[in-house]
């Protein structure tokens, strides 16, 4: 059986992810520092897959805890990472605190991955990273716009990070989703989105 480490596995989208992966047959492995989320998406996912999948509580900034994840956990495939904090007016008031938990965070999983031989890499990016758009509608082409706050500049230079990744490293493939305000809940409603801080989806 495959093994993903998916990161932000107790959020919102990170626990229907998981759901996905499961009901497909792969082993998954969470990591989520629960600063934006509880571990009771992992009592839902149980009850919709009959499998119960073990989340570690770890700060990826600290890349000696990230590696013991992955010591512990030997065979990972593929690494979908969410976890990040991701609120535009939060980076505005707190710009260090972002640059260091998106974009440290970042490059100590990618340092993982690279050290364990993980070639397979999804980065859940934003469509803050189009600025304001001057031509409509935007496609997986349209180029980056002007930053408008810390959080979208997070999202545009971590796909940088990886795009020298990739280059640089042949083996290694990588998916940027760029996705717009998603909302809703599994059909069971058994998980959906419950933050500890402020919504900011639009719905």
């Amino acid at each position: 059986m495959k093994k993903v480490l998916v990161t932000g596995g107790c959020g919102y989208i990170g626990s229907h992810t998981i759901v996905d992966l499961l009901n497909a047959g792969f082993e998954v492995v969470s990591i989520d520092n629960l600063s934006n989320s509880d571990e009771k998406p992992l009592d839902g996912i149980e009850k919709i897959t009959g499998q119960r999948v073990r989340n570690y509580k770890v700060d990826l900034t600290d890349l000696e805890k990230t590696r013991d994840v992955f010591e512990k956990n030997p065979g990972i495939c593929g690494i979908i990472h969410f976890a990040a904090l991701k609120s535009v007016g939060e980076s505005v008031s707190e710009p260090l605190r972002y640059y260091r938990n998106n974009l440290e965070g970042l490059v100590n999983i990618l340092t993982c991955a690279c050290e364990f031989g993980v070639h397979h890499f999804i980065f859940s990016s934003s469509c803050s990273v189009y600025g304001n758009a001057e031509e409509l509608p935007v496609t997986e082409t349209t180029p980056f716009g002007e930053a408008e706050c810390p959080y979208a500049r997070t999202k545009q230079t971590g796909e940088k990070i990886i795009g020298d990744l990739c280059a640089a490293t042949p083996e290694f493939n990588a998916i940027l989703l760029r996705y717009f305000n998603p909302a809703g809940a599994h059909e069971s409603a058994l998980i959906g989105e419950s933050p500890r801080n402020a919504a900011t989806n639009l719905v």
